[in-house]
């Protein structure tokens, strides 16, 4: 619904537009077909990239506004380059002048009537936990962030004491009938199984009929994950991997095929678009810091095979034996190096590892031997990410900074697996636009 908002908004703008800058009150689809396709399609894809599509956002707020404005100048510049290439096109001034000036207040109030309807049409969801885990305290931290309402169930099994929800109480009489009794008072929209619930034949008959209703009934890592983008290690049993559904992936011959066709068009696309650079960047690194422009280290690649990682050199010569782990502010990175990480071209020599088959272009990060070591003796379920290859980007690497510890090995490696289970093509696309995303944002590697 936000993103016709902005398809109508920015429409409205093109259509306007276009009559004061021909002087004459003609319909988009005369003759402007393909502005108007190129213009929308351009500023909603630069919305996502800034994150405009995050329905956490304040619509009101003048970050909100800042970033309308600028995406809208950056879509008006491209319209503009593209006549150039197409001559046939002819406007005048008060064309450009008036689609950048409409387009940022039309969208902005179509987004505030979108934020009013959204509040007036729609009431936060209730998600229903039955059982009292340590997951409990994570489930409502990632909830409270989309605006969803927890409550508890009470097991059937429990003795009779009232359910508390949201400051009310909620009286039950007996113990056979409580937990009917607390669904039919509160409503929820999703029931969550605990990890450490005990269901006996009460509360199985009770939910049963509660999904045959229309209540969603999900278990924890399964809810969990559809909150936070990743699986909760800290409170999951090896058994669940067994039974979860996903990782279906690799029972696709003509996916991974198709991934992999993908790899090699994108990589080699991307070595002839930053070719004229590589010059620049080599020169760079070696007026910055002595020693070789590359950086060759083994890495532990698909299956848990090693391969030489390829990247432009960010750190002094014998950084490696200050530690393995990158910090923040990392004083052994030298000032072009910090420039190059930033802007992530010193992972371009790594499109030769994608070409060559060790790496992917998305995937977990590739590690170094000594720290798959470290993580597999510390970390359950750790040897799980290599049953893909490694990549440049990953859904890790959106959504998790660089890690200096074993307590951050974990936190990615969540987000890997989570990534692993939801594996499919249309999902690497989503991470290459966020990490376009990131990279612009300034959120780029230590």
């Amino acid at each position: 619904m936000l993103w016709a908002s902005d398809a109508i908004a920015i429409l409205l703008s093109i259509q306007v537009a276009i009559a004061l800058g021909t002087g004459h009150h003609m319909l988009l689809t005369h003759g402007f077909k393909s502005v108007t396709i190129g213009y929308c399609f351009f500023l909603t894809l630069l919305f996502y990239i800034t994150d405009l599509y995050n329905l956490r956002r304040d619509q009101h707020s003048d970050e909100t506004a800042a970033l309308v404005v600028l995406d809208a100048a950056i879509a008006a510049a491209f319209l503009t380059l593209s006549f150039y290439f197409y001559p046939r096109w002819s406007f005048g001034r008060s064309f450009f002048v008036s689609l950048f000036l409409g387009t940022p207040g039309l969208v902005m109030m179509g987004r505030i009537l979108w934020s009013h309807l959204q509040g007036a049409l729609t009431h936060p969801s209730t998600v229903a936990v039955l059982g009292d885990g340590p997951g409990m305290n994570e489930l409502s931290k990632v909830a409270s962030e989309h605006k969803l309402r927890i409550v508890k169930l009470p097991m059937a099994t429990e003795n009779g004491l009232p359910i508390v929800a949201e400051d009310r109480l909620i009286p039950v009489q007996g113990v056979s009938g409580k937990l009917q009794e607390a669904m039919t008072s509160l409503q929820p929209d999703i029931i969550v199984l605990e990890p450490l619930a005990s269901l006996d034949s009460n509360t199985a008959r009770t939910l049963i009929d509660a999904r045959f209703s229309g209540v969603t009934v999900l278990d924890f890592p399964t809810a969990f994950q559809m909150l936070s983008g990743k699986l909760p290690l800290n409170h999951m049993d090896g058994q669940w991997f067994l039974s979860a559904h996903g990782f279906q992936f690799f029972e696709s011959n003509m996916a991974v095929r198709m991934k992999r066709l993908l790899d090699l068009g994108m990589a080699f696309a991307l070595l002839l678009v930053t070719s004229p650079l590589l010059p620049f960047i080599a020169l760079g690194i070696k007026l910055s810091s002595k020693g070789p422009v590359l950086y060759i280290q083994e890495r532990v690649g698909l299956n848990g095979r090693n391969f030489r990682l390829l990247k432009f050199r960010t750190m002094s010569v014998g950084a490696e034996a200050a530690g393995p782990w990158t910090m923040k502010n990392d004083p052994r990175v030298f000032p072009f190096g910090r420039f190059l990480r930033l802007t992530r071209l010193d992972e371009i020599p790594q499109l030769v590892n994608v070409l060559k088959g060790d790496m992917s272009f998305v995937g977990p990060r590739p590690e170094s031997i000594v720290l798959v070591n470290l993580y597999k003796s510390e970390i359950p379920y750790y040897n799980l990410r290599s049953a893909v290859r490694p990549g440049l980007t990953g859904w890790a690497q959106v959504n998790y900074p660089y890690g200096s510890s074993v307590a951050d090995a974990v936190e990615k490696l969540k987000y890997d697996l989570h990534y692993i289970q939801h594996l499919s093509l249309l999902f690497d696309v989503q991470i290459v636009l966020r990490t376009f995303r990131t990279v612009l944002g300034r959120q780029g590697s230590q």
